[in-house]
C-alpha cells in the first residue's frame, strides 16, 4: 500500500511537472525577461532534481515487490515502473532542452543589446 501511495504521489507530481513544461513561455529575446525566465527555470530544475531520489526509491521498492508478488501483479508493477521511468526521463530531457534554449536566448539578447548600444 505504501508503494502504491508513493507511486501515485510521484505520478501526480510528474503530471504537474509535464504541465509546467507544456505551458512555459518561449524564451524571450528581451534580456531582462529571459534572465527572469532563467531564474524561474533554475527553481523548477531544483524541484525536478529534488524528486530524483524518489524515482530511485520507487524503482528499488517496485523491483523488490516483484519478487514477492503474484505473476499478474508483477506485470502490473513492471509496466507502471516502465511508464513512470519513461515520463521522468522525458521531463528531465525537456528540462535540459529548455535550459539550452534559454541560454541561447540570453546570448542573443545580450548581443542585441550590444548591437543597439553600438548604433
Amino acid at each position: 500500500m505504501e508503494f502504491h501511495n508513493s507511486l501515485q504521489d510521484f505520478i501526480n507530481w510528474l503530471t504537474q511537472a509535464e504541465q509546467t513544461l507544456n505551458v512555459a513561455s518561449r524564451p524571450s529575446l528581451i534580456l531582462d525577461t529571459v534572465l527572469f525566465q532563467i531564474d524561474e527555470h533554475k527553481v523548477f530544475a531544483n524541484e525536478v532534481n529534488s524528486h530524483r531520489e524518489q524515482i530511485i526509491e520507487l524503482d528499488k521498492t517496485g523491483t523488490h515487490l516483484k519478487y514477492f508478488s503474484q505473476k499478474q501483479d508483477v506485470v502490473l508493477i513492471k509496466n507502471l515502473l516502465i511508464s513512470v521511468q519513461s515520463r521522468w526521463e522525458k521531463v528531465v530531457q525537456r528540462l535540459v532542452e529548455r535550459g539550452r534554449s534559454l541560454d541561447e536566448a540570453r546570448k542573443r539578447a545580450k548581443q542585441v543589446k550590444l548591437d543597439i548600444k553600438i548604433l
